[in-house]
Protein backbone atom coordinates (compact mmCIF):
# COMPACT_ATOMS: atom_id res chain seq x y z
CA UNK A 1 0.00 0.00 0.00
CA UNK A 2 2.85 2.37 0.86
CA UNK A 3 4.40 1.78 -2.56
CA UNK A 4 1.12 2.58 -4.31
CA UNK A 5 0.83 5.99 -2.61
CA UNK A 6 4.44 6.80 -3.49
CA UNK A 7 3.90 5.74 -7.11
CA UNK A 8 0.76 7.88 -7.38
CA UNK A 9 2.61 10.84 -5.85
CA UNK A 10 5.50 10.45 -8.31
CA UNK A 11 3.13 10.19 -11.27
CA UNK A 12 1.23 13.34 -10.21
CA UNK A 13 4.48 15.26 -9.81
CA UNK A 14 5.71 14.00 -13.20
CA UNK A 15 2.46 15.09 -14.80
CA UNK A 16 2.69 18.59 -13.30
CA UNK A 17 6.34 18.98 -14.33
CA UNK A 18 5.59 17.78 -17.84
CA UNK A 19 2.68 20.25 -18.17
CA UNK A 20 4.93 23.07 -16.95
CA UNK A 21 7.71 22.05 -19.35
CA UNK A 22 5.25 21.87 -22.26
CA UNK A 23 3.99 25.39 -21.49
CA UNK A 24 7.58 26.70 -21.45
CA UNK A 25 8.36 24.96 -24.74
CA UNK A 26 5.28 26.38 -26.47
CA UNK A 27 6.14 29.86 -25.20
CA UNK A 28 9.41 29.58 -27.17
CA UNK A 29 8.16 28.27 -30.52
CA UNK A 30 6.71 31.54 -31.82
CA UNK A 31 9.05 31.70 -34.82
CA UNK A 32 10.00 35.33 -34.22
CA UNK A 33 13.63 36.31 -34.64
CA UNK A 34 16.06 36.56 -31.74
CA UNK A 35 19.25 38.58 -31.49
CA UNK A 36 22.11 37.03 -29.55
CA UNK A 37 23.43 39.53 -27.04
CA UNK A 38 22.79 41.37 -23.82
CA UNK A 39 21.57 44.98 -24.27
CA UNK A 40 23.70 47.73 -22.73
CA UNK A 41 23.78 51.50 -22.66
CA UNK A 42 27.18 52.90 -23.54
CA UNK A 43 28.59 56.35 -22.80
CA UNK A 44 31.57 57.59 -24.83
CA UNK A 45 34.20 60.29 -25.22
CA UNK A 46 34.47 61.92 -28.60
CA UNK A 47 38.11 62.97 -28.29
CA UNK A 48 37.65 66.69 -29.06
CA UNK A 49 39.83 68.80 -26.78
CA UNK A 50 37.23 71.40 -25.76
CA UNK A 51 34.29 68.97 -25.45
CA UNK A 52 32.33 68.48 -22.23
CA UNK A 53 33.22 64.76 -22.33
CA UNK A 54 36.78 65.66 -21.32
CA UNK A 55 35.32 67.08 -18.11
CA UNK A 56 33.45 63.84 -17.33
CA UNK A 57 30.14 64.49 -19.10
CA UNK A 58 30.20 61.60 -21.54
CA UNK A 59 28.11 61.36 -24.71
CA UNK A 60 25.23 58.93 -24.72
CA UNK A 61 23.56 56.77 -23.81
CA UNK A 62 24.01 54.74 -26.98
CA UNK A 63 22.50 51.29 -27.28
CA UNK A 64 24.81 48.32 -27.74
CA UNK A 65 24.87 44.56 -27.38
CA UNK A 66 27.37 42.59 -25.35
CA UNK A 67 28.10 39.46 -27.38
CA UNK A 68 30.35 36.46 -26.80
CA UNK A 69 32.18 35.55 -30.01
CA UNK A 70 34.71 32.73 -29.97
CA UNK A 71 34.87 32.91 -26.17
CA UNK A 72 35.60 36.66 -26.12
CA UNK A 73 33.20 39.38 -25.00
CA UNK A 74 32.59 42.05 -27.60
CA UNK A 75 30.47 45.22 -27.53
CA UNK A 76 28.53 45.75 -30.75
CA UNK A 77 26.96 49.16 -31.26
CA UNK A 78 23.35 49.24 -32.51
CA UNK A 79 22.49 51.61 -35.32
CA UNK A 80 19.91 54.22 -34.33
CA UNK A 81 17.60 53.05 -37.16
CA UNK A 82 17.74 49.42 -35.90
CA UNK A 83 17.44 50.21 -32.19
CA UNK A 84 13.77 49.36 -31.56
CA UNK A 85 13.78 46.07 -33.47
CA UNK A 86 17.15 44.86 -32.18
CA UNK A 87 16.35 45.62 -28.54
CA UNK A 88 13.03 43.78 -28.87
CA UNK A 89 14.76 40.76 -30.45
CA UNK A 90 17.49 40.81 -27.78
CA UNK A 91 14.80 40.80 -25.11
CA UNK A 92 13.23 37.77 -26.79
CA UNK A 93 16.65 36.08 -26.71
CA UNK A 94 16.98 36.73 -22.97
CA UNK A 95 13.49 35.31 -22.40
CA UNK A 96 14.42 32.26 -24.50
CA UNK A 97 17.58 31.66 -22.47
CA UNK A 98 15.71 31.95 -19.13
CA UNK A 99 13.04 29.50 -20.24
CA UNK A 100 15.70 27.05 -21.47
CA UNK A 101 17.30 27.13 -17.99
CA UNK A 102 13.91 26.33 -16.46
CA UNK A 103 13.27 23.52 -18.97
CA UNK A 104 16.67 21.96 -18.20
CA UNK A 105 15.94 22.16 -14.47
CA UNK A 106 12.57 20.44 -14.98
CA UNK A 107 14.25 17.76 -17.13
CA UNK A 108 16.63 16.98 -14.26
CA UNK A 109 13.74 16.75 -11.81
CA UNK A 110 11.84 14.45 -14.19
CA UNK A 111 14.94 12.26 -14.55
CA UNK A 112 15.26 11.94 -10.75
CA UNK A 113 11.57 11.10 -10.38
CA UNK A 114 11.70 8.47 -13.10
CA UNK A 115 14.71 6.90 -11.40
CA UNK A 116 12.82 6.92 -8.09
CA UNK A 117 9.81 5.34 -9.81
CA UNK A 118 12.04 2.64 -11.26
CA UNK A 119 13.55 1.88 -7.85
CA UNK A 120 10.08 1.80 -6.28
CA UNK A 121 8.63 -0.60 -8.85
CA UNK A 122 11.63 -2.75 -9.74
CA UNK A 123 11.39 -6.45 -9.05
CA UNK A 124 14.36 -8.78 -9.04
CA UNK A 125 14.16 -12.29 -10.30
CA UNK A 126 14.86 -14.75 -8.85
CA UNK A 127 14.46 -13.59 -5.30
Amino acid sequence: MHKTKEIISIIKTLSNLNRQRTNYIFSLVHGKSLVHGLPHKVFRRCGKINCKCNRGYLHGPYHALSVNKNGKKKIVMIKKTDEEAILKEAKRYQYYQKKMVQIRKINKEIDKLLERLKLTTIKYYPQ
